[in-house]
């Protein structure tokens, strides 16, 4: 990592599989989307070091929030409490009369795991088998009847 610490980087790498993980097709991991997120918030701090301080704090809270309920750090805890807590963050972006310390750090995780594996390789083609980049001989456009003319 070039801008987290091994401990911080490696709880990025368990946030970010909890978002996408790998089962029959391709996740995170495969995309590296932690390595993708390290150089992100790295090179932030030239032109956005704000982004750094969200990164830091968030992973900060998320281990303060894990020691008070199961008195270790993220990455120490059990998968099931992981995701208990990560869906409790989650909560207010169904909810929005919900409230959670954490939300604005699941949101900022969220979205880069999202933007990190969709624009990668992984993610684009063989997630989802995009054909942007093979030549077509015929466009059939869209299939379903209600947008046939």
């Amino acid at each position: 990592p070039r801008f987290f610490k091994p401990a911080e980087f490696s709880t990025v790498g368990i946030l970010v599989e909890m978002i996408i993980p790998t089962d029959d097709k391709p996740g995170a991991r495969e995309a590296k989307v932690a390595n993708y997120i390290d150089f992100v918030v790295y090179s932030a701090g030239e032109f956005e070091p704000s982004l750094q301080k969200r990164w830091i704090d968030g992973l900060g809270l998320l281990n303060e929030l894990s020691g008070k309920k199961y008195g270790n750090p993220f990455s120490d805890i059990s998968p099931s409490q992981r995701e208990e807590m990560l869906t409790a963050m989650s909560v207010p972006e169904h909810d929005p009369e919900a409230q959670h310390p954490g939300f604005p750090f699941y949101r900022l995780l969220k979205g880069m795991t999202l933007e990190a594996f969709f624009t990668s390789k992984v993610g684009l083609i063989d997630f989802l088998e995009y054909k942007g980049l093979t030549f077509l001989t015929e466009f059939p456009g869209c299939t379903h009847p209600e947008h046939q003319t």
